[in-house]
Protein backbone atom coordinates (compact mmCIF):
# COMPACT_ATOMS: atom_id res chain seq x y z
CA UNK A 1 0.00 0.00 0.00
CA UNK A 2 2.86 2.01 1.17
CA UNK A 3 4.47 1.93 -2.65
CA UNK A 4 1.22 2.73 -4.27
CA UNK A 5 0.58 5.59 -2.29
CA UNK A 6 4.16 6.66 -3.25
CA UNK A 7 3.98 5.66 -6.78
CA UNK A 8 0.58 7.42 -7.15
CA UNK A 9 0.03 10.54 -9.43
CA UNK A 10 -1.91 13.63 -9.05
CA UNK A 11 -4.82 12.91 -10.30
CA UNK A 12 -5.20 9.64 -7.72
CA UNK A 13 -3.85 11.70 -4.91
CA UNK A 14 -6.64 14.64 -5.95
CA UNK A 15 -9.14 11.48 -6.17
CA UNK A 16 -8.32 10.71 -2.72
CA UNK A 17 -8.53 14.31 -0.89
CA UNK A 18 -12.02 14.84 -2.81
CA UNK A 19 -13.71 11.17 -1.29
CA UNK A 20 -11.85 12.00 2.30
CA UNK A 21 -14.04 15.58 1.93
CA UNK A 22 -17.03 14.34 0.68
CA UNK A 23 -17.15 11.75 3.57
CA UNK A 24 -16.14 14.04 5.88
CA UNK A 25 -19.05 16.25 4.84
CA UNK A 26 -21.83 13.90 4.01
CA UNK A 27 -21.42 12.12 7.57
CA UNK A 28 -21.22 15.68 9.33
CA UNK A 29 -24.49 16.57 7.18
CA UNK A 30 -26.24 13.15 7.75
CA UNK A 31 -25.27 13.27 11.68
CA UNK A 32 -26.26 16.71 12.27
CA UNK A 33 -29.58 15.56 11.16
CA UNK A 34 -29.53 11.77 13.53
CA UNK A 35 -28.20 13.68 16.87
CA UNK A 36 -31.09 16.54 16.28
CA UNK A 37 -33.43 13.64 15.93
CA UNK A 38 -32.01 11.80 18.94
CA UNK A 39 -30.63 14.30 21.49
CA UNK A 40 -33.08 15.85 23.55
CA UNK A 41 -30.86 17.73 25.90
CA UNK A 42 -29.65 19.53 23.53
CA UNK A 43 -30.29 23.57 24.36
CA UNK A 44 -31.93 25.94 21.52
CA UNK A 45 -29.11 27.43 20.51
CA UNK A 46 -27.17 24.34 20.20
CA UNK A 47 -30.21 23.00 17.68
CA UNK A 48 -30.43 26.75 15.91
CA UNK A 49 -26.21 26.00 15.51
CA UNK A 50 -26.79 22.29 14.75
CA UNK A 51 -29.48 23.19 11.58
CA UNK A 52 -26.86 25.58 10.67
CA UNK A 53 -23.73 23.01 10.75
CA UNK A 54 -26.20 20.48 8.70
CA UNK A 55 -27.03 23.35 5.58
CA UNK A 56 -22.93 23.57 5.13
CA UNK A 57 -22.28 20.01 5.54
CA UNK A 58 -24.73 19.50 3.13
CA UNK A 59 -23.39 22.27 0.45
CA UNK A 60 -19.97 20.96 0.71
CA UNK A 61 -20.85 17.44 0.44
CA UNK A 62 -22.76 18.21 -2.86
CA UNK A 63 -19.71 20.16 -4.08
CA UNK A 64 -17.18 17.42 -3.45
CA UNK A 65 -19.47 14.26 -4.53
CA UNK A 66 -20.14 16.11 -8.22
CA UNK A 67 -16.72 17.16 -8.19
CA UNK A 68 -15.76 13.47 -8.28
CA UNK A 69 -17.30 12.66 -11.77
CA UNK A 70 -14.70 14.80 -13.93
CA UNK A 71 -11.92 13.56 -11.31
CA UNK A 72 -12.69 10.04 -12.14
CA UNK A 73 -13.55 10.77 -16.02
CA UNK A 74 -9.80 12.19 -15.91
CA UNK A 75 -8.58 9.50 -14.38
CA UNK A 76 -10.47 6.93 -16.99
CA UNK A 77 -8.44 8.65 -19.56
CA UNK A 78 -4.56 8.00 -17.89
CA UNK A 79 -4.91 10.90 -15.55
CA UNK A 80 -5.05 13.33 -18.51
CA UNK A 81 -7.01 16.33 -17.56
CA UNK A 82 -8.58 16.59 -21.02
CA UNK A 83 -10.80 13.35 -19.96
CA UNK A 84 -12.46 15.71 -17.28
CA UNK A 85 -13.86 17.80 -20.03
CA UNK A 86 -14.74 14.85 -22.65
CA UNK A 87 -18.47 14.54 -22.94
CA UNK A 88 -18.26 10.54 -23.99
CA UNK A 89 -16.11 9.78 -20.79
CA UNK A 90 -18.21 12.17 -18.29
CA UNK A 91 -21.09 10.22 -20.04
CA UNK A 92 -19.67 6.81 -19.00
CA UNK A 93 -18.84 8.06 -15.44
CA UNK A 94 -22.14 9.18 -15.19
CA UNK A 95 -23.68 6.03 -16.07
CA UNK A 96 -21.86 4.19 -13.95
CA UNK A 97 -22.14 3.00 -10.08
CA UNK A 98 -19.82 6.24 -8.92
CA UNK A 99 -22.87 8.36 -10.89
CA UNK A 100 -25.67 6.02 -9.74
CA UNK A 101 -24.05 6.95 -6.24
CA UNK A 102 -23.76 10.37 -6.56
CA UNK A 103 -27.03 11.06 -7.79
CA UNK A 104 -28.77 9.25 -5.06
CA UNK A 105 -26.46 11.37 -2.42
CA UNK A 106 -27.63 14.44 -3.98
CA UNK A 107 -31.20 13.37 -3.28
CA UNK A 108 -30.55 12.73 0.39
CA UNK A 109 -28.66 15.79 0.58
CA UNK A 110 -31.63 17.79 -0.29
CA UNK A 111 -33.73 16.22 1.54
CA UNK A 112 -31.47 17.12 4.40
CA UNK A 113 -31.89 20.87 3.70
CA UNK A 114 -35.76 20.51 5.30
CA UNK A 115 -33.99 20.55 8.62
CA UNK A 116 -33.97 24.56 8.00
CA UNK A 117 -38.68 23.65 8.68
CA UNK A 118 -38.55 24.04 12.01
CA UNK A 119 -41.83 21.81 11.89
CA UNK A 120 -41.32 18.07 12.70
CA UNK A 121 -42.34 16.95 9.24
CA UNK A 122 -38.79 19.30 8.20
CA UNK A 123 -37.26 16.60 10.89
CA UNK A 124 -38.87 13.54 9.55
CA UNK A 125 -37.65 14.86 5.75
CA UNK A 126 -34.52 15.45 6.75
CA UNK A 127 -34.17 12.13 8.73
CA UNK A 128 -34.87 10.34 5.56
CA UNK A 129 -32.73 11.95 3.60
CA UNK A 130 -30.16 10.98 5.81
CA UNK A 131 -30.83 7.47 5.48
CA UNK A 132 -30.95 7.73 1.64
CA UNK A 133 -27.59 9.77 1.52
CA UNK A 134 -26.17 6.69 4.04
CA UNK A 135 -27.41 4.40 1.64
CA UNK A 136 -25.49 5.96 -1.44
CA UNK A 137 -22.54 4.26 0.11
CA UNK A 138 -24.57 0.76 -0.83
CA UNK A 139 -24.40 1.73 -4.41
CA UNK A 140 -21.01 0.71 -5.74
CA UNK A 141 -17.66 -1.17 -4.98
CA UNK A 142 -17.55 -4.31 -2.67
CA UNK A 143 -21.06 -3.30 -1.90
CA UNK A 144 -22.37 -4.41 -5.20
CA UNK A 145 -21.05 -8.05 -4.76
CA UNK A 146 -23.10 -10.82 -3.45
CA UNK A 147 -25.29 -11.30 -1.24
CA UNK A 148 -25.65 -7.62 -2.42
CA UNK A 149 -29.17 -6.88 -0.14
CA UNK A 150 -26.99 -7.83 2.79
CA UNK A 151 -23.91 -6.06 2.27
CA UNK A 152 -26.05 -2.75 1.19
CA UNK A 153 -27.98 -3.22 4.37
CA UNK A 154 -25.15 -3.59 6.52
CA UNK A 155 -22.60 -0.54 4.71
CA UNK A 156 -25.70 1.49 5.11
CA UNK A 157 -26.00 0.80 8.95
CA UNK A 158 -22.66 1.49 9.57
CA UNK A 159 -22.75 4.77 7.45
CA UNK A 160 -25.62 6.07 10.04
CA UNK A 161 -24.21 4.94 13.19
CA UNK A 162 -20.83 6.38 12.11
CA UNK A 163 -22.71 9.46 11.37
CA UNK A 164 -23.91 9.70 14.76
CA UNK A 165 -20.76 10.25 16.14
CA UNK A 166 -19.34 12.32 13.58
CA UNK A 167 -22.16 14.67 13.96
CA UNK A 168 -22.06 14.64 17.80
CA UNK A 169 -18.10 16.59 17.92
CA UNK A 170 -19.84 20.50 17.12
CA UNK A 171 -22.67 20.59 19.63
CA UNK A 172 -20.58 18.33 22.15
CA UNK A 173 -17.69 20.85 22.11
CA UNK A 174 -20.31 23.92 22.15
CA UNK A 175 -21.89 22.85 24.80
CA UNK A 176 -18.61 22.58 26.53
CA UNK A 177 -17.69 25.34 25.84
CA UNK A 178 -20.82 27.91 26.24
CA UNK A 179 -23.44 25.95 28.31
CA UNK A 180 -23.87 25.07 32.08
CA UNK A 181 -21.61 22.90 33.18
CA UNK A 182 -24.71 21.14 34.20
CA UNK A 183 -26.41 21.46 30.89
CA UNK A 184 -23.33 20.29 28.93
CA UNK A 185 -22.69 17.41 31.14
CA UNK A 186 -26.40 15.82 30.64
CA UNK A 187 -26.09 16.39 26.75
CA UNK A 188 -22.51 14.65 27.45
CA UNK A 189 -24.48 11.69 29.49
CA UNK A 190 -27.25 11.23 27.02
CA UNK A 191 -24.98 11.08 24.07
CA UNK A 192 -22.28 8.65 25.64
CA UNK A 193 -25.58 6.15 26.44
CA UNK A 194 -26.70 6.56 22.58
CA UNK A 195 -23.64 6.11 21.52
CA UNK A 196 -23.06 2.49 23.24
CA UNK A 197 -25.48 0.89 20.43
CA UNK A 198 -23.77 3.30 17.67
CA UNK A 199 -20.50 1.85 18.57
CA UNK A 200 -21.57 -1.67 18.89
CA UNK A 201 -23.66 -1.49 15.71
CA UNK A 202 -20.40 -0.07 13.68
CA UNK A 203 -18.60 -3.18 15.12
CA UNK A 204 -21.17 -5.62 14.02
CA UNK A 205 -21.69 -4.43 10.78
CA UNK A 206 -17.92 -3.97 9.88
CA UNK A 207 -17.21 -7.21 10.86
CA UNK A 208 -20.07 -8.79 8.94
CA UNK A 209 -19.12 -7.12 5.83
CA UNK A 210 -15.48 -8.03 6.19
CA UNK A 211 -16.89 -11.62 6.59
CA UNK A 212 -18.71 -11.56 3.48
CA UNK A 213 -15.89 -10.11 1.39
CA UNK A 214 -13.78 -12.80 3.26
CA UNK A 215 -11.33 -10.23 4.18
CA UNK A 216 -11.92 -11.18 7.84
CA UNK A 217 -8.81 -13.28 7.71
CA UNK A 218 -5.25 -13.78 9.19
CA UNK A 219 -3.99 -14.27 6.02
CA UNK A 220 -5.82 -10.58 4.78
CA UNK A 221 -2.97 -8.66 6.60
CA UNK A 222 -0.18 -10.12 4.26
CA UNK A 223 -2.21 -7.93 1.21
CA UNK A 224 -2.69 -3.79 0.82
CA UNK A 225 -5.91 -3.58 1.98
CA UNK A 226 -5.55 -5.70 5.10
CA UNK A 227 -2.75 -3.26 6.38
CA UNK A 228 -4.66 -0.82 5.55
CA UNK A 229 -7.75 -1.75 7.29
CA UNK A 230 -5.35 -2.65 10.60
CA UNK A 231 -4.59 0.88 10.37
CA UNK A 232 -8.33 2.24 10.55
CA UNK A 233 -8.70 -0.37 13.31
CA UNK A 234 -5.54 0.98 15.09
CA UNK A 235 -7.11 4.61 14.58
CA UNK A 236 -10.88 3.14 15.45
CA UNK A 237 -9.13 2.00 19.00
CA UNK A 238 -7.87 5.35 19.77
CA UNK A 239 -11.01 7.11 18.98
CA UNK A 240 -13.23 4.41 21.46
CA UNK A 241 -10.05 4.42 23.79
CA UNK A 242 -11.09 8.73 24.11
CA UNK A 243 -14.84 7.91 23.85
CA UNK A 244 -14.46 5.68 26.93
CA UNK A 245 -12.15 8.56 29.02
CA UNK A 246 -15.10 10.96 27.81
CA UNK A 247 -17.84 8.38 29.14
CA UNK A 248 -16.06 7.73 32.41
CA UNK A 249 -14.29 10.48 33.89
CA UNK A 250 -14.72 13.80 31.73
CA UNK A 251 -18.38 13.68 31.71
CA UNK A 252 -18.73 13.18 35.57
CA UNK A 253 -16.17 15.99 36.17
CA UNK A 254 -18.74 18.07 34.18
CA UNK A 255 -22.02 17.02 35.54
CA UNK A 256 -20.09 17.82 39.09
CA UNK A 257 -19.20 21.25 37.95
CA UNK A 258 -15.31 20.49 38.16
CA UNK A 259 -13.26 23.50 37.25
CA UNK A 260 -11.54 23.17 33.80
CA UNK A 261 -13.72 20.04 32.85
CA UNK A 262 -15.30 21.63 29.97
CA UNK A 263 -12.03 22.37 28.39
CA UNK A 264 -10.46 18.79 28.70
CA UNK A 265 -13.47 17.72 27.34
CA UNK A 266 -13.45 19.83 24.11
CA UNK A 267 -9.41 18.85 23.32
CA UNK A 268 -10.53 14.96 23.98
CA UNK A 269 -13.05 15.90 21.23
CA UNK A 270 -11.00 17.36 19.32
CA UNK A 271 -8.37 14.86 19.26
CA UNK A 272 -10.79 12.39 18.65
CA UNK A 273 -12.26 13.88 15.47
CA UNK A 274 -8.75 13.90 14.25
CA UNK A 275 -8.43 10.63 14.70
CA UNK A 276 -11.45 10.18 13.09
CA UNK A 277 -10.25 12.01 10.03
CA UNK A 278 -7.35 9.77 9.92
CA UNK A 279 -10.00 7.07 9.58
CA UNK A 280 -10.92 8.82 6.55
CA UNK A 281 -8.30 9.52 4.77
CA UNK A 282 -7.43 5.81 5.24
CA UNK A 283 -10.77 4.97 3.99
CA UNK A 284 -9.79 7.20 1.09
CA UNK A 285 -6.70 5.60 0.05
CA UNK A 286 -8.16 1.96 0.78
CA UNK A 287 -10.82 2.30 -1.54
CA UNK A 288 -8.92 4.17 -3.97
CA UNK A 289 -5.75 1.72 -4.78
CA UNK A 290 -6.78 -1.57 -3.43
CA UNK A 291 -9.54 -4.41 -2.97
CA UNK A 292 -10.82 -6.73 -0.08
CA UNK A 293 -8.62 -10.19 -0.84
CA UNK A 294 -10.52 -12.29 -3.21
CA UNK A 295 -12.30 -9.24 -5.07
CA UNK A 296 -11.97 -9.40 -8.81
CA UNK A 297 -12.61 -5.88 -9.22
CA UNK A 298 -9.39 -4.93 -7.81
CA UNK A 299 -8.85 -0.66 -7.62
CA UNK A 300 -5.22 -1.58 -7.53
CA UNK A 301 -5.15 -2.94 -10.95
CA UNK A 302 -7.19 -0.11 -12.48
CA UNK A 303 -4.94 2.82 -11.66
CA UNK A 304 -2.42 0.95 -13.77
CA UNK A 305 -5.02 0.05 -16.68
CA UNK A 306 -4.07 1.69 -20.10
CA UNK A 307 -5.47 4.71 -20.77
CA UNK A 308 -7.49 3.89 -23.43
CA UNK A 309 -10.02 0.99 -23.83
CA UNK A 310 -10.48 -0.55 -19.97
CA UNK A 311 -13.14 2.46 -18.71
CA UNK A 312 -15.02 -0.27 -17.19
CA UNK A 313 -12.50 -1.62 -15.04
CA UNK A 314 -12.33 1.65 -13.03
CA UNK A 315 -16.19 1.35 -12.01
CA UNK A 316 -15.94 -1.38 -9.70
CA UNK A 317 -14.04 0.51 -7.02
CA UNK A 318 -14.88 1.29 -3.47
CA UNK A 319 -16.94 3.81 -2.82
Amino acid sequence: MLAALTSADAVTWLSICLKTLAYAATLSAIGSVLVLATLRELSEHGRAALRLTAVASVLAAALFSVLRLPVRASFLMGGTWDGATDPMILGMVVDSPLGTSVALRLVGLALILAVLWSARAGLVLAVLGACIASASFALRGHALSEPQIILGALITLHILCLAFWVGAFAPLARAARLDPPERAGALAHEFGRRALWAVGLVVLAGGFTLALLGAATPSALSSPYGQMFAVKLVLFAGVLTLAAVNKLTLTPELLAGTPGAGARLRRSIGVEAGLVAGILVATAALTTLSAPPGNDDSAQTAIYAPPEGRAHQTFGDAS
